[in-house]
């Protein structure tokens, strides 16, 4: 807020007054700038005041703007001591990370904040997964999750998956440009066509913890991937929201840059779209190699529900005694400048 001071005209600048003698107008001259003086002191105590006003209004504005963030800044990460937490850690390398005593709490996105993968998951040079690595990502799923599952016999999780009598999916993974990894059309693909049936390929989690569990079991940069990979889904209405990954190219499906742009979608196999179904089928005929993109808002993406959202697993005492703590950091900060700036306690 700019603040403006209004000019005081002294006799002086006005050229004194024709109608007075000389020293009449010397004598009512000083004492017109005697009087002005006064008023000039107390309009630069006002001002002073003013100043000191405005400061106090605006460290209440930094007050409201800074309150908001103290309390919801570390819950929207989904961990309220994240940034110790990470530096707890130290350099994480490319090992399994250590689970901490309340790993339980973690979130979806304090996974991904905790196990730093922003840098790695922007990269959209990144190669396709080998071999080795999905049999890696199935020995940690078999460990800690579902001891018998296992991966297609005839196909392999480099190429996908068994989808019909003819084969494999009609589709292979390699990368696509500003996208990272991605599914390209193996052949010309007709509109009504199946082209992607998860109910063969995808691994649904049986709880929250399982999948946390899961991930602090993999290599880092795997889990990053898987949490990339990770969405939730209902499989009928009214039914329960779980977590769904695939530990095959399956995954690497990307999303269109706009709706024009998606040529598959899950249906009910009636032609109407699902939200509840795992069958995807081509919207339009695509052509070969052309990229097989969805749109990811087909699904209802609710982490809460599914039992990986923030702070799931932390009672609502301790997020309330967090925040308290935080907010009463934050009152404290303002309330010194505030009485320093009006010179309290001085």
């Amino acid at each position: 807020m700019a603040i403006t001071h209004r000019h005081i005209t002294t006799a002086n600048e006005a050229g004194g007054s024709p109608l007075l003698p000389i020293s009449t107008q010397t004598n009512a001259t000083t004492s017109f700038y005697d009087a002005n003086k006064k008023n000039l002191g107390r309009k630069h105590t006002a001002k002073q005041l003013s100043d000191k006003s405005v400061a106090v209004v605006a460290a209440l504005a930094f007050l409201g703007l800074l309150t908001p963030m103290l309390l919801f800044g570390n819950y929207h990460r989904g961990n309220s001591s994240s940034s110790n937490l990470r530096s707890a850690l130290g350099d994480l390398g490319d090992g399994p990370v250590p689970r901490p005593k309340n790993w339980k709490t973690w979130g979806y996105y304090g996974f991904r904040d905790n196990f730093r993968c922003h840098g790695y998951l922007s990269d959209r040079t990144k190669p396709l997964p080998t071999m080795e690595d999905w049999e890696t990502m199935l020995k940690a799923y078999n460990q800690v999750v579902d001891p018998t599952y296992k991966f297609d016999p005839e196909i392999p999780p480099t190429q996908g998956y068994r989808l019909n009598e003819d084969g494999a999916q009609p589709y292979y993974a390699k990368l696509s440009p500003g996208k990272g990894r991605g599914l390209f059309a193996s052949r010309d693909i007709q509109k009504g066509e199946i082209v992607h049936d998860g109910n063969k390929s995808d691994v649904v989690f049986p709880d929250g913890l399982s999948w946390k569990r899961y991930m602090f079991a993999l290599p880092r940069t795997m889990a990053c991937d898987q949490a990339e990979w990770t969405f939730t889904q209902k499989f009928k209405e009214g039914g329960p929201m779980r977590v769904v990954s695939s530990l095959n190219i399956a995954i690497l499906m990307n999303e269109g840059n706009t709706i024009l742009d998606v040529n598959v979608q899950p249906e009910d196999g009636n032609g109407k779209p699902s939200e509840y179904s795992a069958v995807f089928y081509a919207m339009r005929d695509i052509k070969k190699d052309e990229e097989i993109l969805m749109d990811y808002a087909d699904y209802d993406t609710d982490f809460n529900a599914a039992g990986i959202g923030h702070q799931v697993e932390q009672s609502k005492m301790e997020v309330v005694k967090t925040y308290v703590h935080h907010a009463a950091m934050g009152w404290g900060i303002i309330f010194r400048q505030v009485g320093s700036t009006l010179g309290l306690g001085s």
